[in-house]
């Protein structure tokens, strides 16, 4: 028989008041259309 090993997690989300994105230039604004403020890969 197989012994399984649990492992936990933890996810902490953060809202920051900045006018961009982190990882790029986009507008960082709340309250628009989903996938409307993204940058072209």
């Amino acid at each position: 028989m197989t012994t399984y090993e649990p492992v936990i997690g933890m996810e902490c989300h953060a809202e920051l008041l900045t006018q961009s994105k982190m990882f790029c230039g986009c507008a960082n604004e709340f309250g628009g259309a989903p996938n409307t403020r993204t940058c072209p890969v």
